[in-house]
């Protein structure tokens, strides 16, 4: 059974998921209507449904064609082919919580240059004119409308009778059980996975195929391509492309390995995507800019930066992942949290949280360039209407709201370490807006440690103590100066190392094949068994390599990793007692 937990309160929930049912097929009419027929004026839409009320809206409201059903029948079956035939590398995706790992065939990128190579091939060749999509928009978007509610009725019922994994179930609630999904990986048969289509190859692949439609549209209508819509086209394809060499990762992401398939994702990925999306090409189409060819360049610039930000935050994270850690983040070893968590199972696991690179900035800055890049390509439309600017806002509510969400699922799902890494990386999204991170070695004091009165005397062998027997003494003496001795010369080369206990130093302890290859211990007292002999050894190769481990650490990782392991203590979090008993 799947949780009805919901993040928000549940007021909010119920009315922002029948807000979101209700009103969105109707306002992705109005926009396109706005757009193609209203010159781009919100006002001028307004004034007309002020006059005609709701028999004006249904006017107009265009009807599915039969020519926009065979578009899009004829387009759907092209990118399932893709899907399916086109060779591509085996990955696989991250454990659900019912313990499954989805196996995807990445071949993404491969479907995205065959289809815009024959998009754009059939319109060379005058076989097919891109505008025809263009001249019957209206009518393919109402039949998505139409459509794609029907195929979310689909995975409805199909998550009842036939899920395709143990990552599904109902929370009781159809309405909740509709809008977020029954199943988490839904497939027909083996091979074709439905989020894969629905998200990648139908919603993302609209994208660039209708960027390339209204580029084409202004071309045939008068005669040249403006700067802006050159500007709004090739950042949009740029974000695209990188959208799809990245695929893999996305598969990684929220979408896919975490929100269900319900209307909330497959709805707006066939629908809103296509019409939402790429609704500032479509207002260019009968509104060109000349933006002159220096500011035209500026705006192509920073966009790409900032798509490529985007793409080195996802790639940073995916490497980082795809190394358990052992990897080089801007040029040194990577800062990070190793988190304990566990699945709905039972099973207990361990996950890396990155603190350092571009995550180290904020828990979430891959949303800042990404809300950046789609100002850029929104602003050659400039500011004579709003509309064009619709897609920025709605995108920065979105990018906030999962934001919002991702973050109460990690501190459910890690617990205390979700805490510790929100003290180490305080900001959610925007950089600055937290507590500054201390570099390791600010709060260090520098110098020579001194101590006030009398020395003590300290030999070699440590304290002496009385009240101990011979063969005690005897064999101190002999265990303790190899340490020692190690312990000094680290100190006289000035590493200031110092002994900490840190969760990971059990792994070089349980490492008996590293242990013993390293040198043989001094001689020692006759009178040590063998058994004494070789423990005493261990024990000083085990020092060395301690030693030498905390001597890479600063000392703020020091007391990171101190704090850490009290928090894994039971007894640290217990109340303290206040009376006998």
């Amino acid at each position: 059974m799947a949780e009805a937990k919901t993040v928000h309160s549940p007021l909010l929930t119920y009315f922002s998921m029948l807000s979101l049912l209700t009103l969105c097929p109707p306002f992705v009419i109005l926009l396109w209507y706005t757009m193609v027929h209203a010159d781009g004026s919100i006002a001028q839409t307004f004034d007309y449904l002020r006059q005609h009320g709701l028999q004006g809206f249904l006017d107009i409201w265009p009807r599915p064609t039969a020519v926009a059903w065979k578009i899009i029948f004829v387009y759907a079956a092209f990118e399932a082919a893709l899907q399916l035939l086109l060779p591509g590398k085996t990955v696989k995706g991250p454990i659900s919580p019912a313990g499954n790992q989805p196996v995807y065939k990445a071949n993404g990128m491969a479907a995205y240059f065959v289809t815009l190579i024959t998009y754009l091939g059939l319109w060379w060749f005058g076989i097919f004119n891109p505008t025809i999509v263009y001249d019957h928009l209206g009518e393919i978007y109402s039949a998505l409308i139409l459509g794609s509610f029907i195929f979310c009725i689909f995975l409805y019922i199909k998550g009842h009778l036939a899920p395709s994994s143990t990552d599904s179930g109902s929370t009781g609630n159809i309405i909740i059980d509709f809008y977020w999904g029954m199943e988490l990986y839904p497939r027909i048969g083996q091979n074709f996975d439905i989020k894969v289509f629905t998200n990648c190859r139908f919603g993302m692949m609209s994208w660039a195929v209708l960027a390339l439609t209204y580029c084409i549209k202004q071309y045939e209508q008068n005669g040249k391509v403006a700067d802006s819509m050159l500007v709004n086209t090739i950042l949009m394809l740029v974000y695209v492309t990188k959208f799809f060499w990245w695929e893999a990762g996305y598969w990684n992401t929220m979408d896919i390995a975490h929100d269900r398939a319900g209307f909330y994702i497959c709805w707006g990925c066939l629908v809103w995507v296509p019409s939402i999306y790429t609704s500032p090409g479509m207002y260019l189409v009968n509104h060109p800019v000349n933006l002159g060819t220096q500011l035209a360049l500026y705006i192509l610039a920073a966009g790409i930066l900032c798509i490529y930000i985007n793409y080195d935050c996802d790639r940073q994270r995916q490497e980082f992942r795809r190394t358990n850690g052992k990897c080089l983040v801007w040029g040194k070893a990577p800062s990070k949290i190793v988190a304990t968590y566990s699945t709905t199972s039972g099973e207990t696991k361990n996950s890396l949280l990155l603190t350092s690179g571009w995550w180290g900035l904020s828990r979430h800055f891959h949303y800042v360039p990404e809300i950046l890049g789609a100002f850029f390509w929104t602003v050659p439309a400039l500011f004579n209407h709003f509309l064009p600017y619709f897609y920025v806002i709605f995108l920065t509510i979105l990018l906030f709201d999962r934001a919002k969400r991702d973050d109460d699922r990690c501190r459910s799902k890690y617990g205390k370490y979700w805490k510790l890494y929100c003290e180490k990386v305080p900001n959610r999204i925007i950089p600055g807006g937290g507590r500054r991170e201390m570099s390791g070695y600010e709060n260090v004091v520098g110098g020579k440690l001194k101590l006030k009165g009398k020395a003590l005397d300290v030999k070699a062998g440590g304290v002496k103590k009385k009240k101990k027997k011979q063969k005690q003494q005897q064999q101190q003496q002999h265990q303790d100066p190899p340490v020692s001795e190690v312990i000094e010369s680290e100190l006289s080369a000035g590493d200031g190392v110092g002994l900490s206990n840190e969760p990971n130093e059990e792994e070089d302890i349980n490492d008996e094949s590293k242990l013993g290859e390293e040198g043989k211990a001094a001689p020692y007292d006759h009178q040590l068994t063998p058994a004494e002999r070789r423990y005493i050894e261990q024990r000083e190769q085990i020092d060395v390599k301690r030693l030498a481990k905390t001597a890479n650490k600063s000392h703020r990782d020091r007391i990171q990793d101190f704090n850490q392991y009290l928090a894994n203590m039971s007894e640290h979090y217990d109340i303290p007692k206040v009376g006998p008993g």
